[in-house]
């Protein structure tokens, strides 16, 4: 996780139902914010509820049309941050901002919490926190419980605390920028996504090492699998090649702190004029599609080269008969073809088995 909650403790905590606009359902407010009294095992459950799923995310900034005044959650935050005393009033005002974003017919009626967290640590550094939170599925409970001597069954409906819809995390630094920001959606539909990121929390994508790492990670899978693969355009590059340079091109991540761009094509691509060419190309095919600029310098993030790995297994599926994992050392694996038999063959050195 890209921040640390360990010692963050919860501050402020309201909850407000937000109503599906399409079927005319109004929002209820709570009249106050909620307190926990002597419980004091419920805030540290809703702190596991609210931020277990967010995992390794991405880092966001506010934006707005114009200025990021245009920006209303970034308004309502700001309030927020400067006088915690009005955090109730904002509230309201963020259960109203997102009501009136809900008009796509798949967006459901669901419990929205706005709470106020201090010292989560990001960036190595304890700050105020404000999380907004929606969620919109409930699930069904079995109940156990004694009754007349008895033990019976029942059920109940409520919200599983892994299973949190959408939300984010504000963090009380670089305000000027639009504050740091983490998001969680797991909407599936690409319009209800528009709308939680774009059309109520009005974020984009915070160009970081973090972005740049896991940005030129994916550009050199697509790499691979879109540009450096067997084809008739390609006759001279084999599975196993393509192999190898997928292992090369993560190896180069995972060795390295800093990421220099003529180092790795140096290192990966061997200087080869014509394969750097066409990496070239396909970077700014990459970057255009993408709506991004890859940096030629950054700090790699060892967290997402840990994360992105598994998209990085060099497998050579053999009909349905053998998958054939590649390593390393491309010179060990050969391919051929049997006349007699009819059929593609790979020959494998090894010094040992296990």
């Amino acid at each position: 996780m890209l921040f640390d909650i360990i010692n963050a403790s919860l501050e402020n905590l309201v909850i407000h139902h937000i109503g599906n606009w399409n079927e005319g359902e109004d929002n209820s407010y709570s009249k106050n914010v909620v307190r926990f009294g002597n419980d004091s095992e419920m805030p540290d459950l809703l702190k596991q509820y609210f931020f277990a799923s967010f995992g390794q995310p991405c880092l966001y900034n506010f934006v707005g049309t114009a200025t990021l005044s245009d920006n209303r959650v970034y308004e309502f935050t700001k309030s927020i941050f400067e006088d915690t005393n009005l955090f109730y009033e904002n509230s309201r005002l963020i259960a109203d901002h997102l009501y009136n974003n809900s008009t796509h017919p798949s967006i459901k009626s669901g419990e929205l919490y706005v709470t106020l967290f201090k010292d989560v640590k990001i960036f190595d550094t304890d700050v105020r926190a404000l999380g907004i939170f929606k969620s919109e599925h409930k699930d069904t409970f079995l109940k156990v419980y004694s009754e007349n001597e008895d033990i019976n069954v029942g059920y109940d409906e409520g919200f599983d605390l892994k299973k949190l819809d959408k939300g984010c995390v504000i963090f009380d630094i670089e305000s000027e920028n639009g504050y740091v920001v983490a998001l969680l959606d797991k909407t599936s539909g690409k319009s209800e996504q528009n709308f939680w990121k774009n059309n109520f929390l009005g974020l984009e994508v915070r160009n970081d090492n973090n972005f740049q790492t896991k940005e030129y990670l994916n550009l050199c899978k697509s790499f691979v699998q879109d540009v450096f693969h067997p084809s008739e355009e390609n006759p001279d590059i084999e599975k196993p090649d393509q192999s190898d340079m997928l292992n090369r091109q993560i190896a180069y991540f995972k060795e390295n702190k800093m990421f220099n761009e003529d180092r790795f094509k140096e290192d990966v691509l061997g200087n080869n004029e014509d394969l750097c060419e066409a990496f070239n190309e396909h970077k700014a095919r990459f970057e255009e599609t993408h709506d991004c600029i890859l940096e030629p310098e950054f700090a790699i993030n060892p967290d997402v080269v840990k994360k992105s790995q598994s998209g990085f297994k060099s497998v050579i599926k053999l009909d349905k008969n053998f998958h054939l994992y590649v390593h390393g050392n491309r010179e060990l694996v050969e391919r051929g073809f049997d006349r007699e038999k009819g059929m593609f063959y790979y020959k494998l050195f090894f010094e040992t088995e296990s």
